[in-house]
């Protein structure tokens, strides 16, 4: 197999930043909850609001083995 030289990608130094600031945030999330305090407001409302229904896979799977093929394709 021949190799050739990896393309490269102009970073500038907003682009790093960036990362900087991902890996900063990830960190404060997580000793935020190794302390069990969420590390954003969002985080906050998002712990006391109403918990998602749960969707259960194989109801679509009933359905879509109830169909046709072409009910399936959309042609009926």
């Amino acid at each position: 197999m021949i190799r050739r030289p990896p393309t490269q990608i102009p970073m500038t130094d907003m682009d790093v930043q960036q990362v900087r600031d991902a890996i900063a945030r990830q960190k404060a999330e997580a000793a935020a909850a190794q302390q069990g305090e969420p590390a954003t407001p969002a985080q906050a409302t998002a712990s006391t609001a109403l918990p998602q229904p749960y969707h259960h896979p194989d109801e679509a799977k009933k359905k879509r083995d109830g169909m046709t093929r072409n009910e399936r394709l959309g042609l009926r």
